[in-house]
């Protein structure tokens, strides 16, 4: 049975170290979407700390609006602000010139739903990774369990904390090491050998 995922933007690497484990993941599509999650949300880090960037969206029947309906909103040019933001954190990153054209080919690609959005970007960075598993689609809702990673990895006062070695961040001497940033974060300072803060050993 495959493990089931929340959908996450630029996830964390908490949440790519658990969609390695498993050749198959499905990601969710049929739940109501919850607010005030990583599902729409991600974090980096800049010379004065931790900045999240979130994308507005619109929920076409309310509270009642499922995941795989949630359209991006485009009112605010989110999608140049949050550009605009990953070049200050990164551009003197060892790889941001590496991987910049295809970050930004992601977030302004010509996708209505929030739900396709992210799988756009998810599949990319398991390209770059390298990691071996397929994603999915759910077709219907699962009840939520307990410790349902559906909540647990996007979900900010459950959210996992990095528990291998530390690698060098770009402000980490003025900021100190900060942990369960997005996985952009070791991409743009670990390049592909970033593979290797998620990969069980």
């Amino acid at each position: 049975m495959s493990v089931i995922l929340p959908t996450s933007y630029f996830g964390s690497i908490a949440y790519f170290r658990e969609l390695s484990k498993h050749n198959n993941i499905l990601i969710e599509a049929k739940e109501n979407f919850p607010k005030q999650t990583y599902r729409n949300r991600c974090e980096l880090v800049s010379a004065d700390g931790i900045i999240s960037l979130s994308i507005p969206t619109k929920r076409i029947n309310g509270s009642k609006t499922k995941t795989e309906d949630i359209i991006l909103s485009d009112d605010e040019n989110w999608r140049i602000r949050h550009w605009r933001s990953i070049k200050s954190c990164y551009q003197s990153a060892a790889y941001f010139n590496y991987y910049k054209s295809e970050i930004e080919e992601l977030l302004f690609t010509n996708k209505e739903t929030l739900l396709n959005f992210n799988t756009n970007i998810t599949n990319r960075i398991i390209k770059w990774l390298d990691i071996n598993t397929e994603i999915q689609i759910t077709k219907k809702f699962k009840p939520y369990s307990n410790d349902d990673l559906r909540v647990k990895l996007v979900d900010k006062n459950n959210f996992q904390k990095i528990n291998k070695s530390p690698y060098i961040q770009v402000f980490q001497a003025k900021n100190n090491f900060k942990t369960s940033l997005s996985i952009l974060d070791a991409v743009m300072c670990e390049g592909p050998i970033a593979r290797n803060l998620i990969v069980s050993k």
